[in-house]
């Protein structure tokens, strides 16, 4: 049987077609570190090699052997006889990167038997606090191990034409804008949509309807059959709540009318019709609660490797987020420095996936006692990290004292102003918008029922 675990051939191809040709040296390093080759010899070399390269040293069997007698390593690796005949293994050094990837799969599979051996091991012994928490240290193992292909310079000749299509399909399909649509037409102006690798940070302080909104942006994102996979993870609120507001946002039901089953025949259709919609959509949900952050990034990579392609992540909300086993808080760790680790490891997702990262978060309680009436950058806990990471900073803020009634309906309707405060590829501005809080969901202040007719009745009054 093959031992898979090694291959001594592809590590001698490798190593004797970057001394036949040492400018070649540079793409290997992309693919091989020095403990991907599995005999100690062949590290040796190797590190050799890179230390000449390094100091800009013309390498050759003569500047390797006088390397390797300086670091005492000479006998150890075989002498001058063994690098002789490394020199030549291979007539072409054409075939090096594939060899090298030979060499990285046994390196691979040598880690992934190397853990494995690690998680018995501490299953065995009990050493650990639940079962959760030896998946999360697998998948963050695995995430360890994992190739990742998007490092390195790339020609622009490599990516320049999926860029042009992009744009192209925008044209075509006339929406105008890059990224998902936020679902209000003024903010997807401003925005050109929540494009892919963006970090988009929603705050706003409790009960404004921060995580309606945020269902809407995931609603439109998601609700067609065939879109882009979608990914709410709530650390607060129970898929079944969710599910309701979905329902009630897109049948326009009132959202107590379904908590208390107290709908009509009409409201009824209009339940099942916004369901079945919803059951053919592609939004997925998670409702663990307070949740560790390896755990949201391992469920997001795994719905990549599903279906191909992500659409968008949302997260509700950051303060709940954890960092160990079921979401426990790191308490020999800074809380400025903890939050900086999840943005910016949030930000990295949104990059590996190609896809918006949708992040809710609190205000600072100062915004609520007067301090700072209209939200800004500095209104964030922990703000430093969050703005320097976030692509796109955004503010729910609602005025008391803009609100009225649909005369027609009976509907109370608030003025809820988003505050879009930093936008690192676009502008910054505000988007007057009307918060339907029976229904949980958000339209164009301009567009809002009823307002027209409430609006010349306050200005007769």
């Amino acid at each position: 049987m093959i031992d898979r675990l090694q291959n001594i051939p592809a590590e001698k191809a490798t190593l004797g077609s970057i001394i036949m040709d040492p400018v070649i040296l540079d793409e290997i390093e992309q693919i091989l570190s020095p403990d991907d080759f599995f005999l100690t010899g062949h590290q040796e070399v190797y590190r050799s090699l890179l230390a000449l390269r390094d100091r800009g040293e013309k390498i050759d069997l003569v500047t390797l052997t006088t390397e390797l007698s300086n670091r005492k390593q000479l006998q150890a690796v075989g002498g001058v006889p063994y690098l002789t005949k490394l020199g030549r293994v291979v007539a072409s050094a054409a075939a090096a990167d594939h060899h090298a990837e030979l060499v990285r799969e046994a390196s691979i599979a040598r880690q992934i038997l190397r853990y494995a051996d690690m998680l018995r091991s501490r299953t065995l012994n009990g050493d650990y606090d639940s079962a959760e928490e030896l998946l999360t240290l697998a998948e963050e193992k695995v995430s360890e191990i994992r190739p990742n292909k998007r490092g390195g310079l790339q020609p622009i000749r490599d990516f320049i034409l999926d860029h042009i299509s992009v744009i192209e399909n925008t044209r075509i399909e006339g929406g105008g804008i890059l990224g998902k649509s936020w679902g209000i037409a003024k903010v997807d102006m401003l925005t050109s949509g929540a494009c892919g690798g963006q970090l988009i940070i929603i705050g706003a302080r409790p009960s404004v309807g921060k995580t309606a909104f945020a269902l809407k942006m995931a609603r439109t994102a998601g609700i067609e059959e065939g879109s882009d996979p979608v990914a709410i993870f709530s650390l607060e609120m129970r898929k079944g709540d969710l599910l309701n507001r979905m329902i009630a946002a897109e049948a326009k039901i009132p959202l107590m009318k379904i908590r208390h089953n107290k709908m009509s025949e009409g409201e009824w259709r209009l339940f099942t019709q916004a369901s079945d919609k919803l059951y053919r959509s592609s939004i997925s949900m998670e409702d663990k609660g307070r949740q560790a952050l390896t755990e949201i990034v391992a469920e997001s990579r795994a719905l990549k490797r599903k279906h191909g392609r992500v659409g968008m992540i949302l997260i509700d909300y950051l303060g709940l987020i954890g960092n160990k086993g079921r979401g426990r808080r790191n308490r020999n760790v800074n809380r400025d420095q903890e939050i900086g680790e999840y943005t910016g490891t949030l930000k990295e997702l949104a990059k590996e996936l190609d896809c918006p990262v949708v992040l809710l978060a609190q205000l600072n309680r100062d915004v609520e006692k007067g301090v700072v009436k209209r939200p800004n950058l500095s209104s964030l806990r922990e703000s430093g990290n969050i703005e320097q990471d976030a692509d796109v900073v955004a503010f729910l803020h609602r005025d008391d004292s803009e609100e009225y009634v649909n005369f027609d309906t009976g509907e109370p309707i608030s003025k809820v102003e988003l505050i879009i405060a930093k936008n690192r590829d676009g502008s910054v501005g505000t988007v007057p918008l009307a918060f339907r809080r029976v229904f949980q969901d958000f339209v164009d202040w301009d567009q809002a029922p009823g307002r027209q007719m409430a609006s010349r009745m306050s200005e007769g009054a």
